[in-house]
């Protein structure tokens, strides 16, 4: 089993108002986010990571370029955002920190759902 204490994850905090701790892997990168009220994090794309954000507290809005064309939408606490490629940004509107995490994979194309499905051995 491998425990990282937050001392040991990168801090990072910009200056549109988000603090980040960021916990980086050989497969995969875990992040832990801040974000103050009536902040916006700046637009922003990747080529090679897939990005999944899930919303722990608050309310944002989850902002996405698709066609050219701008999107939003309001995201709440137990919501998931999946960017994919597309250029993206998060802007809270609110007058409360808003929490999430956002976790960074580099992906295979390979379908692994049944794996993840059925990979659980009891001990007896």
């Amino acid at each position: 089993m491998n425990i990282v204490s937050r001392e040991k994850a990168k801090n990072l905090k910009s200056p549109e108002g988000r603090e980040a701790w960021i916990y980086g892997f050989s497969e995969y990168e875990f992040q832990y986010d801040e974000q103050q009220p009536h902040t916006t994090l700046k637009w922003h794309r990747h080529d090679k990571i897939w990005e999944m954000i899930y919303v722990i507290e608050g309310e944002l809005v989850a902002r996405w370029k698709e066609n050219g064309e701008k999107k939003e939408q309001i995201v709440k606490a137990g919501d998931i955002v999946e960017p994919g490629y597309e250029s993206h940004s998060l802007e809270n509107r609110s007058e409360k920190v808003a929490k999430f995490v956002a976790i960074k994979f580099v992906l295979s194309g390979e379908d692994k759902r049944e794996i993840i499905g059925k990979d659980k051995i009891y001990d007896e």
